[in-house]
């Protein structure tokens, strides 16, 4: 079963990264999944499910080139995606910290575990106890 919720298919936001420079992305909504693009080139990519109205589990997430990491865009398109489903009704967002494997491009689970947490924390997302959930709880709107 899926729940829909409606948010406006393609959107464009001006936001500014890491460095300082402003960008100007557009946000492509779907029902499962949530495509970032920057000037016609994709930039992130997330994919969702609606356990309830309320209750959102992120399944995956990345940005979709590794010369984009640690420039900011993953942080400004989680916060404004973790915004608008906030607008639209949930209450609450998890997702894991990692997989059994690692992705190309990092030394293990272990590092990637790490680094994933770090992002959430960055992102207003909290940590669980065993480090394997993060939980976001969004105020009402």
């Amino acid at each position: 079963m899926s729940i829909a919720v409606y948010i406006r298919k393609e959107y464009f936001r001006a936001v500014t990264i890491k460095d300082k420079s402003a960008h100007i992305l557009e946000f492509r909504y779907r029902p499962r999944t949530v495509d970032v693009f920057e000037e016609g080139y994709p930039v992130f990519h997330l994919e969702y499910i609606l356990e309830s109205k309320t209750k959102a589990s992120i399944i995956e997430y990345y940005l979709t080139d590794f010369a984009l990491r640690g420039k900011g865009y993953g942080t400004v398109c989680m916060n404004e995606i973790t915004a608008q489903l906030g607008k639209k009704g949930t209450t609450l967002i998890t997702a894991p910290t990692g997989y059994e494997l690692a992705p190309l491009g990092y030394t293990g689970p272990d590092q990637y575990h790490e680094l994933m947490a770090g992002f959430y924390e960055k992102t207003g997302f909290s940590v669980g106890g065993d480090g394997d959930l993060a939980m976001k709880i969004l105020e009402e709107q």
